[in-house]
């Protein structure tokens, strides 16, 4: 038996690392701890040296999707015959080093809990640990709840027992909310609001883009501001109203195939369309496109697209 203390930086904090690291140490019988520190993540672990080997191998080869590694320091210690594995609270101090993952597009996961019955249905800032905000909604670190603008919402329980089981999806994914907890959306003008009812919102907001309307979404980060694209005189309207006489303007579609119908991709483009960083990405026009506005970017042969990004555009 041998115990080792890991100090470990890079992107671990708010990324399904310490769940991770947890399941590790019961699949490899091995006792300690793990807590999120300010400058990344701390953890001991006792148990058979063979599987400590294993648990520094699996720890490269299964890192979490938004998880990365910078530095990872492991110094031998004094055997304490810990009996279980835990993740304990955080612990802080003044000199606050740590990296915060940048906001991601929602996980295909997630997508699916949009899809079913349940408190997701729908609902608009759906996310877990492999996706959703990040660095927008935080004050400071360690990053944890109360470190975030999530925290003036209180979780309801099935959200709260979600988010203090260490072999769930959203372990202290510290954005976690639902329909009977979170944030809700609402539709207004300057001067009134419109809905509060997230279903009519979608709808009615669909519509009065198709009649050409110009609408301010809520992303994350910030506001994503949408017209049809394929509507010389509304698209010409939002250069008006954002005094950009010629700057150009990137669109959202659908999904690739989408995409390829008024641009030319490479694979390497693809690749990163898809990312989980879900970027705008500067493609090659088709000079025979058809679909959208001249106005959204004026003689130049090149277009800006992206795909959806938040519960609320898919």
């Amino acid at each position: 038996m041998t115990r080792y203390i890991y100090k470990i930086t890079g992107t671990v904090q708010g990324v399904g690392f310490r769940p991770f690291i947890y399941k590790l140490a019961l699949e490899l019988n091995l006792n300690g701890f793990v807590f999120n520190d300010s400058h990344g993540v701390t953890l001991e672990i006792e148990g058979a040296e063979k599987s400590i080997n294993t648990f520094d191998t699996l720890i490269e080869k299964r890192l979490p999707p938004l998880a990365t590694i910078d530095t990872l320091i492991k110094i031998q210690i004094e055997i304490q015959n810990d009996k279980t594995f835990e993740i304990i609270n955080t612990k802080s101090n003044m000199n606050k080093t740590t990296l915060v993952s940048a906001d991601m597009k929602i996980c295909d996961e997630c997508l699916e809990d949009i899809k079913k019955d349940g408190k997701y249905h729908n609902y608009f800032a759906t996310n877990c640990t492999n996706c959703g905000p990040r660095y927008s909604i935080i004050k400071t670190v360690p990053y944890d709840r109360i470190n975030t603008s999530m925290d003036e919402f209180e979780m309801c329980e099935s959200c709260k027992n979600d988010y203090t089981n260490p072999l769930h999806r959203r372990y202290h994914a510290q954005p976690i909310s639902c329909n009977h907890c979170g944030p809700q959306v609402t539709l207004s003008t300057k001067e009134k609001i419109i809905s509060n009812s997230a279903e009519k919102i979608y709808q009615k907001t669909a519509q009065l883009i198709k009649e050409g309307d110009i609408v301010a979404i809520k992303g994350i980060g910030g506001f994503h501001i949408v017209c049809d694209a394929s509507n010389d005189e509304v698209v010409e309207k939002l250069r008006e109203y954002k005094h950009r006489p010629s700057k150009p303007f990137a669109i959202m579609c659908k999904d690739i195939n989408q995409i390829s119908t008024v641009a030319n991709i490479s694979n390497k483009e693809k690749e990163l369309l898809l990312s989980k960083e879900s970027p705008i990405v500067v493609l090659d026009k088709k000079s025979e496109n058809k679909i959208i506005s001249k106005y959204i970017a004026l003689e130049i042969d090149k277009i800006g697209c992206f795909l959806p990004y938040t519960a609320f555009h898919h």
